[in-house]
């Protein structure tokens, strides 16, 4: 072998050492992700059937705060679950805050787990939407939450609060699978 043959092989033997464990990353990255319980939901049948079964979870992809332009959520871990007359939610918060107290602590957003109270489901008569209301209260902060539900799976949520300018989310709403309990 000569010298060029030598600096040629050390230098593929130093990009197969580096991109090997790149690699490696990337495919356990993409094989490790979270099986959800949840499904698409594709027309009203659908739908109604999540909402009054009690079990839906809606993702939102976009934010608008009152002053600003939308903020992509994709990257904001975000969720809104329904069970019952329960609600569990964390939605990252965009706006201005008028009393007391911090922004949620660590988790910049808005955070409540419990009962929805004054839980409220409106039906449009031309099966075009339906429309979820209730209020939560979460330490000296109250928020009233008003969802609406496509049948093509999309979802709306606007939210007040006592001490934050309202702000809208958009995204997809998904009902609850119906595999078996192992696959839950």
């Amino acid at each position: 072998m000569n010298l060029t043959n030598i600096q040629m092989h050390k230098g593929n033997r130093a990009i197969k050492i580096f991109f090997l464990p790149v690699l490696l990353m990337l495919l356990i990255s993409c094989g490790s992700g979270k099986k959800s319980a949840f499904t698409q939901i594709n027309d009203y049948q659908e739908l109604r059937e999540a909402v009054y079964n009690g079990e839906f979870e809606i993702e939102n992809q976009w934010a608008y705060p009152v002053s600003g332009s939308m903020i992509d959520l994709l990257s904001n871990p975000n969720y809104l679950r329904m069970k019952n007359d329960s609600v569990d939610l964390f939605l990252p918060y965009f706006g201005v805050r008028h009393m007391g107290g911090d922004y949620g602590g660590r988790e910049g957003g808005i955070k409540y787990k419990g009962v929805a109270e004054d839980l409220e489901i409106d039906e449009a008569n031309d099966e075009s939407k339906i429309e979820i209301t209730f209020e939560a209260e979460e330490g000296t902060e109250n928020y009233n939450f008003r969802i609406t539900l496509f049948p093509n799976g999309n979802a709306s949520t606007h939210v007040t609060s006592s001490e934050r300018n309202s702000i809208s989310y958009r995204g997809i709403v998904k009902g609850k699978s119906t595999g078996t309990e192992e696959e839950r």
